[in-house]
């Protein structure tokens, strides 16, 4: 086993990647990525991953890219380390899983992510659409975990890794989370899992207000 990890400090997709490599125990090495100045863009870096994103996973003589990949893969690979299945392979659990690991790549990027990149990064896209996929989707999983603990199955699983990040740091693009409980403690669930690993706070990030959640 021979695992290195290209990240990015502040990058939630990055983040889940390493989070399961701790939560698995597994061995690994990171190398920095730096996005501010493009990094990701320079020959080597695309030589590894031809859409110049992070994280990407190198495992031996493998190169693996897309956080939800990884952690699919990381899933299988290694699932002796794991306690339970965090992605199991019987059809309709499987679907579940995959399910909440495209709102993790649709919904969550474009109204979570897209908030935080726009006020910190400068992104010129359009900050008060993004706020509102934000809130469409909070509001949808409020209701989803209004009944369970957790999002695809009745115990944690790469779905509930795949979408806390950006949910977790909603607030550093302005997007309050506060007013949806179950979602809150959904959050608070994932980081009582055992071994759990915060994600490192980038210093000196400027104060974003929170935007009211829209009156429906």
């Amino acid at each position: 086993m021979n695992l290195t990890l290209y990240t990015s400090l502040g990058s939630g997709n990055a983040y889940k990647v390493e989070l399961f490599l701790r939560l698995l125990r597994l061995p690994y090495e990171t190398r920095a990525v730096n996005l501010r100045s493009n990094e990701n863009l320079s020959t080597a870096f695309l030589a590894r991953n031809r859409f110049g994103q992070i994280p990407v996973l190198v495992d031996g003589d493998l190169v693996l890219t897309d956080s939800h990949a990884i952690l699919l893969y990381l899933a299988g690979r290694y699932a002796e380390y794991t306690p339970h299945a965090w992605a199991p392979l019987d059809p309709l659990c499987l679907a579940r899983v995959v399910r909440w690991l495209s709102v993790s790549a649709n919904e969550i990027q474009n109204g979570l992510a897209m908030p935080r990149a726009i006020k910190l990064l400068g992104w010129p896209l359009s900050y008060d659409q993004a706020v509102r996929t934000g809130y469409r989707i909070l509001k949808i999983m409020d209701e989803h975990l209004a009944d369970r603990e957790w999002l695809a199955l009745q115990h944690a699983t790469i779905a509930d890794l795949a979408c806390y990040p950006y949910v977790a740091r909603a607030a550093e693009g302005g997007v309050d989370t506060s007013s949806f409980s179950h979602v809150c403690r959904w959050v608070e669930s994932v980081e009582a899992i055992p071994g759990f690993w915060p994600m490192p706070l980038i210093p000196n990030l400027p104060t974003v207000p929170l935007v009211p959640v829209p009156v429906t």
